[in-house]
């Protein structure tokens, strides 16, 4: 929406409330400057019976606050309400027959009043009344500064809507009915409408509950709400309109918006909890959360500051109007920060700690309360009952602190305790995995601090890749903690709280210190330990690398030169004229010692490296091998096949020799110590690592087996290389090896 748009959108909403109650008092016609009512409660003083009691009295009138009402010109205001009205107009004379009290105490006289009707005195209302406008604008003003946040959001729209609507009420009380209403032409309808306005405006307050999350049967349950303050007002005509007289029919018919309250507000806290449910992302679970908080805060104070104490002592420690307007304007404030979004992350937590500590505070003051009483009247003594009192207060102290301190923890996890999250952290084993290591301490601090998001981000260094991990999910912007050791930034702790608990304040400072640097040592750790092993990786890849050149070496270097040189001793042979018996025999044993070099070298170079690897691969190097030990010739008759994809080469070197040596070692203990008729290799290769199982037909693994040579020197090869190595039984019997060797890291 444009600005031009949103401007005429409130200024709509600032026209509307004042245009109605100016038009509703000045423009309905005559007035004696009475108001019957001081609330839109009709209980009490509030409320109309016979005779007529004036509440109120605004401007010049020779009416007085208290006056009762006998008849007005000859008639009583039951027969007015009854059987028709006067003919009243500005400027008239009509003759009140009142019942006013006397000089003297429990005198009361009667007296016939002559009042000159006027236009409604909206000034000196207004005067004598300032809280009144003052509200309303206040109202006014939350509504547009939520809607100009969030125009185009239908919760905006509705809090904006009642937040124009709920002032209409004015005309009802304070600003309401007078004496000569219920007998003249005006009649209630300024009372009526200003309520069904207010009205309107709880329906406006529940679409805006309603419409705090997304909801996909908006279109059904838009219509519900807008029934609930109906089904209210139609109760309360069942219960309230039946045998009672004529003015007091007429202010029953007139009172819409409380019985539309009541049905009201158990209709929000269902809704705010139904949109809690459905929240899918923070902003929404704070928003939903907001606005239970603000009902159960209004309400909760209404009850305990207003109904309870009435009940218990006869008087409330609040006047109504500051009591109602206080627990209004804490619903209404949660709901317009709810419906704006405006800084839920700060606002949420807040008013949750602060009905945390009213919690605490109330429940220790009943106790104390109750405590006391029960002395007094015990002992009977005022002074006794104090002191009493402050004793019991004294004693309660440590109770309330050890309450605050449960509940504290109940509500904001171990923050109060940073010890004990240290010494938690301190238990971790950075020995093993990094990323375990580095996912176990993200769970613990997820765990005891309530967090929703942690994460660790490790920095590379000239030897190691950096490291990250995470847990949970950020819906915001999380808190970052820098993780230094020795003055040198190692990484950095990326933190985030839980929506349903406070976010990290000045007050965790302390906390986040500690928390950071055992996580700073325990990421030191972790990081030595993944460069010690990316180091013995190394060194295990130049080692083989090496085994690789020197083999290169040896075979097509001194080998053809040796080859070179018998067949030269073998030419010179012939040359030799001086003795060529003995030169023919040096010559020749020379040519043997050479082609015995020779095999030596061959040897070697096996040793080194077997050379089927380099001629064949990996998978035919092994095939070549089962075919030699199912020769006919062979000593043991186990046959193995090897089972390869045919994407699995190349390899790196070192792995291609571990893996070798793996599979040789693992078939040579099969054929030597299972029984087996048959063998498998199997070869697979994922993104990052090579897998070999090796699988017999035997009798398995004995019970009381015991690590030997073999199986030893298997899970070096594989440990050399950061992979794995397990042997266990097979699905079918037999024994299966199980081998996970890392190409990445090689």
């Amino acid at each position: 929406m444009s600005r031009t748009g949103r401007l005429a959108v409130v200024a709509a909403a600032w026209v509307l409330p004042v245009t109605w109650v100016l038009a509703a008092l000045l423009l309905s016609g005559p007035s004696d400057g009475t108001s019957l009512s001081t609330s839109v409660v009709p209980t009490g003083d509030a409320r109309w019976s016979e005779p007529l009691r004036v509440a109120r009295v605004f401007g010049v009138s020779a009416l007085e606050a208290g006056d009762e009402v006998i008849s007005i010109d000859g008639r009583s205001p039951e027969e007015r309400v009854a059987d028709g009205s006067i003919d009243a107009e500005v400027g008239q004379r009509v003759r009140y027959e009142v019942g006013r009290a006397g000089e003297v105490a429990g005198v009361g006289l009667i007296q016939q009043i002559d009042v000159t009707l006027v236009r409604y005195p909206v000034r000196d209302a207004v005067l004598a009344q300032p809280h009144v406008p003052f509200l309303a604008a206040l109202l006014l003003a939350a509504g547009s500064a939520v809607f100009w946040r969030r125009p185009g959001a239908l919760s905006s729209r509705a809090f904006l809507a009642a937040a124009a609507l709920l002032p209409a009420i004015a005309t009802s009380a304070p600003f309401g009915t007078s004496a000569i209403d219920l007998a003249g032409p005006r009649g209630t309808w300024p009372h009526l409408g200003g309520e069904v306005l207010a009205t309107l405006g709880l329906v406006a307050l529940l679409v805006c509950v309603a419409s705090l999350v997304p909801t996909p049967r908006r279109a059904l349950l838009l219509p519900a709400v807008a029934g609930v303050p109906l089904l209210g007002y139609a109760s309360w005509l069942a219960a309230r309109l039946g045998g009672t007289s004529a003015v007091e029919r007429a202010q029953v018919l007139a009172t819409v918006a409380v019985p539309a309250l009541w049905a009201t507000v158990p209709a929000a806290l269902l809704l705010a909890t139904r949109a809690h449910a459905r929240a899918a992302t923070r902003d929404d679970v704070l928003a939903s959360r907001l606005v239970l908080l603000g009902l159960a805060a209004g309400l909760g104070a209404w009850v305990l500051l207003g109904q309870v104490p009435l009940l218990v002592t006869g008087q409330a420690p609040l006047s109504p109007y500051v009591l109602d307007a206080g627990s209004a304007a804490v619903a209404l404030a949660c709901l317009g920060v709810a419906a704006a979004h405006y800084r839920l992350g700060e606002i949420e937590p807040r008013v949750r700690r602060w009905l945390v500590q009213a919690l605490v505070l109330v429940v220790v003051g009943a106790l104390f309360v109750a405590l006391v009483r029960a002395v007094d009247a015990a002992v009977d003594i005022s002074v006794g009952s104090m002191l009493a009192g402050g004793l019991i207060a004294l004693l309660l102290l440590p109770l309330a602190v050890v309450v605050q301190r449960l509940v504290r923890r109940l509500v904001y996890g171990d923050r109060e305790f940073p010890d004990r999250v240290v010494s938690d952290l301190r238990r971790l084993d950075a020995v093993t995995a990094p990323e375990d290591a580095l996912r176990e301490m993200l769970d613990l601090l997820a765990r005891r601090l309530h967090l929703s998001y942690a994460a660790v981000d490790v920095l590379g260094t000239g030897t190691s890749e950096p490291i990250a991990a995470s847990t949970g999910q950020a819906y915001g912007t999380p808190l970052t903690v820098d993780l230094t050791v020795g003055g040198t930034t190692i990484g950095h702790l990326r933190v985030e709280v839980d929506a349903g608990h406070d976010p990290f304040g000045p007050g965790d400072r302390r906390l986040l210190e500690d928390v950071g640097t055992q996580v700073g040592a325990l990421v030191q750790a972790v990081s030595a330990n993944r460069e010690l092993q990316v180091s013995r990786q190394r060194i295990v890849a130049a080692r083989e690398e090496e085994r690789r050149r020197l083999r290169r070496d040896l075979h097509d270097g001194l080998g053809p030169s040796l080859a070179a040189l018998a067949m030269r001793l073998e030419a010179a042979s012939d040359l030799v004229h001086d003795d060529p018996g003995r030169a023919a025999d040096l010559v020749a044993r020379l040519s043997d010692q050479a082609r015995e070099d020779i095999g030596e070298v061959r040897r070697l170079v096996e040793g080194l490296r077997p050379p089927a690897l380099d001629q064949l691969g990996l998978v035919s190097a092994l095939r070549h091998r089962a075919a030699e030990h199912g020769s006919p010739g062979a000593p043991l008759r186990v046959p193995w096949v090897v089972e390869a994809a045919d994407d699995l080469e190349p390899l790196p070197a070192a792995v291609e020799v571990a893996a070798y040596r793996i599979v040789v070692e693992a078939v040579n203990n099969a054929q030597k110590h299972s029984g087996a008729d048959r063998c498998v290799v199997r070869l697979s290769r994922d993104a990052s690592d090579l897998r070999i199982e090796v699988s017999d037909t035997g009798t398995g693994l004995a019970p009381d087996r015991r690590a030997g040579v073999g199986l030893s020197s298997m899970r070096e090869r594989a440990e050399e290389l950061g992979g794995e190595i397990e042997v266990g039984p097979g699905a079918e019997g037999g024994t299966v090896v199980r081998a996970r060797l890392p190409l990445d890291d090689v």
